[in-house]
């Protein structure tokens, strides 16, 4: 595996993750959101790449940032998963095939 393929297979772990992580903290408080933070640590993240992979998801629907407030070094303080992610998270084919389980390989 490349380098290149390493860091794609790591993203992709990372934003499995992100899901979820949103997704267990929607089906206990349906309402609540989670701390930027709080994910960063529970994924084993650094900010800059939570922040992009926030980003990413943002960009396809599944997650949604509050940005009401500054929290640097995150991009919002919390955020929270969306019907689509929530979707995406209970199809386990597309799920699996879109965000790769790196820990079963």
């Amino acid at each position: 595996m490349t380098t290149d393929e390493k860091h794609i297979e790591k993203q992709k772990s990372l934003r499995r993750c992100i899901l979820e992580k949103l997704y267990e903290a929607f089906r206990e408080f349906p309402y609540g959101l989670v701390e930027l933070s709080q994910l960063a640590e529970k994924c084993s993240a650094d900010p800059e790449s939570l922040n992009w992979n926030i980003v990413y998801l943002e960009k396809h629907g599944y997650v949604k940032p509050d940005r009401s407030m500054d929290c640097p070094p995150f991009i919002s303080c919390t955020a929270t998963i969306t019907a689509s992610g929530i979707d995406l998270v209970e199809t386990p084919s597309e799920f699996d095939q879109k965000f790769p389980d790196s820990s079963h390989t």
